[in-house]
């Protein structure tokens, strides 16, 4: 936030708490609008977020291409070496030189394969640690539901912005 911005801000507040006592919303707002640039720094700052979202949709668009991308360019290079392997199987090569570079075929370690999950034995299995269903402590308390140990915050005030 720019030092205009902050000091703009910080006169409004005053002026604010000068007017606390008047209910006439619109009395205000013209008052703060004639004795500061309130409203322009709200439109500036809805230009800031307009401007930011239109970015951010744009830099999330641009990263789902270049991912996309990367992700053909890893099947690509993933299909080129399973069919070099099947080459290298079919003419029984273990070894190939070339300029860029070499490739050798050698016996891969053997991978674990599940066949029945409840004849392993217990000291293989690991428990998950707890975790807080934070979602269901909520709706209890919604519900009025009294949980020791938590309870819910004051719900503070929300910004909505719709761009029109």
């Amino acid at each position: 936030m720019s030092p205009d911005l902050v000091r703009e801000t910080e006169a409004v507040a005053i002026l604010r708490a000068s007017l606390a006592d008047c209910e006439d919303e619109a009395l205000v707002i013209d008052t703060i609008e004639g004795e500061t640039s309130f409203l322009e720094a709200v439109d500036k700052l809805l230009e800031i977020i307009v401007e930011a979202d239109a970015l951010e949709t744009g830099a999330k668009a641009a990263a789902s291409a270049m991912n996309a991308r990367a992700d053909r360019f890893a099947r690509r290079a993933e299909r080129g070496r399973a069919l070099l392997e099947q080459a290298l199987t079919i003419a029984d090569l273990k070894k190939v030189e070339r300029p860029a570079a070499t490739l050798s075929m050698a016996a891969r370690a053997p991978r674990l394969i599940v066949n029945d999950e409840s004849a392993i034995p217990s000291r293989f299995w690991e428990a998950p640690p707890p975790r807080l269903n934070k979602r269901g402590v909520a709706e209890a308390l919604k519900a009025g539901e009294p949980v020791p140990g938590v309870s819910l915050s004051n719900a503070a005030p929300t910004l909505t912005v719709r761009i029109n």
